[in-house]
């Protein structure tokens, strides 16, 4: 089964798409869940070996790696999930996060925790947390206000109704598009980009859709979003900028906020661990904590505010978990199950080299579809990716 089709249909790119699945707006859907996120049909799991009976270690925020035996939790259960991930051939990574201790990781030969991996469409829920913070700073007055406040090239047109929340919900009335991707100045196109229905009612995944954050964030702020994700979010939470690639589009000029950050698994995590806890780090309100429930809440049938929620809806069958999760092309994922306090993390095998720099060409790019066995002209079948409805399984049985 090839790595989520409707990643391919929905997400974008000359060399695919770089996101999540697909969803529905309330009683509107129009696409179905990811095809590697169905139900299977399948055994019931073993009962697991009696935990020990007591933790040993309090919640952290130091992402310390811990044995899951001192989190009363069993080791042969985190296997079970590390050893799930990795029937995908071409996972790079994968890091368990509770209760802020590592209690799992995993890495594909020549790789350790310090590897960069990169985002693809994870980049959109780190993005979208700037409109929260926006928000609170009094940047941006409401979700309710209307995008035209700041994108004066809607004034006038069929655009001027758009809200902030339409844009976030993917609900702004854009149709999914692959070109983006091969655009030189990527934020004109997207706010450009023809609206082909009503805003606030279908949703549709679309990544023109999310790169209107950047000049939203611009505009509103008077920086540009990957400083402002800089100031406001990464160095608060101990993720050090320089460590990270952020890509430019094609001008070199605009941050992309629809894909492209470079970041080792456990400043993902990091991240991962912000939104677990409510938008707080280590004592500080980082990002407003109703904006983070709003977010991992569905506000379509399984979309909230650019985080996919991984229900019923989703999957088409009654999971035995529902979680929230960051979703980018060709395996990048941010699993975050806040009432547990736990985080997963899993990239995919990724070549790039930092010293080629963040500028997007035809050249340079985020390579992560040479592992899939994605990329045009590769021959064969893209490489299988693992069944997201067994991990919910899985996950269940760890915490249980």
């Amino acid at each position: 089964m090839k790595f989520n089709k409707l990643f391919i249909l929905l997400i974008f790119i000359g060399i695919s798409g770089c996101g999540g699945g697909s969803g529905g707006g309330s009683g509107t859907a129009n696409a179905s869940a990811p095809s590697n996120a169905s139900a299977p049909a399948a055994t019931p799991a073993p009962a697991a070996t009696p935990a020990p009976s007591s933790a040993k270690l309090e919640p952290t925020w130091t992402l310390d790696a811990a044995d899951p035996a001192d989190l009363n939790l069993n080791a042969s259960d985190v296997d079970a999930i590390l050893s799930h991930i990795f029937t995908d051939q071409a996972v790079q990574s994968a890091v368990l996060v509770r209760n802020g201790w590592i209690i799992g990781e995993r890495f594909s030969t020549g790789v350790d925790i310090d590897t960069l991996g990169t985002s693809w469409s994870v980049a959109k829920s780190f993005y979208a947390a700037l409109i929260g913070i926006a928000i609170e700073e009094g940047w941006i007055s409401s979700l309710n206000q209307p995008a035209s406040e700041f994108l004066s090239e809607w004034v006038d047109s069929d655009k001027e109704a758009v809200t902030i929340q339409d844009i976030l919900e993917m609900r702004a009335g854009y149709g999914a598009n692959n070109g983006i991707y091969d655009e030189t100045d990527q934020t004109k196109f997207a706010i450009d980009f023809p609206k082909t229905r009503v805003e606030g009612t279908t949703f549709e995944y679309s990544n023109p859709t999310s790169q209107l954050i950047e000049p939203i964030i611009l505009r509103a702020t008077g920086l540009d979003a990957q400083a402002y994700l800089t100031e406001k979010i990464l160095s608060p939470i101990g993720i050090d900028p320089n460590l990270v690639g952020m890509w430019l589009d094609r001008s070199g000029t605009n941050p992309l906020t629809y894909m492209g950050l470079d970041m080792t698994p456990l400043d993902m995590a990091r991240f991962g661990l912000l939104y677990a806890r409510n938008g707080e780090w280590d004592g500080n309100q980082i990002v407003p904590g109703s904006y983070v429930q709003t977010s991992l809440s569905a506000q379509t049938d399984f979309y909230g505010l650019h985080w996919w929620v991984l229900n019923s809806a989703f999957f088409g069958a009654e999971p035995p978990i529902t979680i929230s999760a960051a979703m980018g092309l060709d395996g990048q994922m941010i699993y975050v199950w806040p009432s547990e306090d736990l985080v997963l993390v899993v990239q995919t095998q990724y070549e790039h080299s930092a010293n080629q720099g963040y500028v997007l060409s035809n050249a340079n790019f985020p390579n992560t579809c040479t592992a899939r066995n994605a990329c045009p002209g590769q021959p064969g079948a893209e490489v299988a990716t693992y069944d997201q409805f067994a991990l919910m399984r899985l996950l269940a049985e760890l915490v249980n």
